[in-house]
């Protein structure tokens, strides 16, 4: 054997001489899970499910160990959802209570014949004494989802599309779906439903003290109408704005206390 060949057989049986004293693949599996034992004990439980994550990710074949961390894995979320049952349970009573002192400015809606959903109608905004004319309704209904209704009243179609709001040097635009209906005139009706309403509603409150000037358009340059908010409609429309973000914060404190209520009992009928 000649020299080279001498030397590079050295390297190999060294190199392997070096892997065989080194650490298994179980003995980095149970260091991972050690070190997010300690993670978990010291409430770094984001950094520690990112430990057992490689647990399972690089040593998939070390099932002892994948257990371990599997085991860990749900204490991680049983912890998470215990604190995030105790938050939701200190925020949701002072919402709750913000929305019952608002809801006494609105009334309650519901056809049982036809309507899965009834909704809360600021008593400003009542749509019976304004059939005939152009105008903006909202209301919140009470699976807690914010609709707005841009109403146009006419002679003829007009296929109502955009909805543009100004005030103040600024503003927002809004499209919708549209239905129609002709009954002693041209009645159309678009819908703006949850985030578009309640950002629209928004732009109305934060220019309460500004001339608001509602713009809407068809599907022809020519078809268009404008008309201003006066100021009980901005203030009916501002309280349904308020209420909407109520509701909205309080469907999901709701599902998060669902959520983590249900991990809990899953938890314990596991490990109980």
């Amino acid at each position: 054997m000649t020299l080279m060949k001498q030397k590079f057989a050295g390297l190999i049986f060294f190199s392997l001489l070096l892997g065989a004293c080194g650490p298994s693949d179980g003995e980095k599996a149970q260091q991972l899970v050690d070190d997010a034992y300690i993670l978990v004990h010291d409430g770094q439980w984001r950094q520690a499910r990112f430990l057992l994550d490689s647990v399972h990710n690089c040593y998939p074949g070390e099932v002892t160990q994948r257990r371990l961390a599997k085991a860990l894995e749900d204490s991680v979320v049983y912890l998470e959802a215990q604190k995030s049952l105790l938050y939701v349970d200190s925020i949701l009573p002072p919402l709750e209570q913000r929305a019952d002192v608002l809801l006494k400015q609105f009334r309650y809606e519901k056809d049982e014949r036809y309507e899965d959903h009834g909704r809360y109608v600021h008593r400003l905004l009542a749509t019976a004494s304004n059939t005939s004319r152009n105008f903006l309704q909202a209301y919140v209904r009470d699976d807690r989802k914010t609709i707005l209704k841009s109403y146009y009243f006419g002679p003829s179609a007009v296929h109502q599309q955009t909805l543009t709001l100004s005030a103040a040097g600024e503003e927002v635009h809004f499209t919708g779906t549209n239905h129609s209906f002709e009954a002693e005139g041209w009645h159309e009706i678009m819908t703006l439903e949850d985030d578009p309403a309640l950002r629209l509603l928004n732009f109305i409150s934060a220019h309460m003290k500004d001339r608001l000037r509602v713009k809407g358009e068809g599907d022809k340059p020519t078809r268009t109408w404008v008309y201003y908010l006066n100021d009980q409609e901005k203030t009916a429309l501002s309280q349904t704005y308020e209420l909407g973000w109520l509701m909205k914060d309080i469907l999901q404190a709701e599902d998060i206390r669902n959520k983590s209520q249900r991990q809990i009992e899953r938890y314990e009928q596991k490990y109980k």
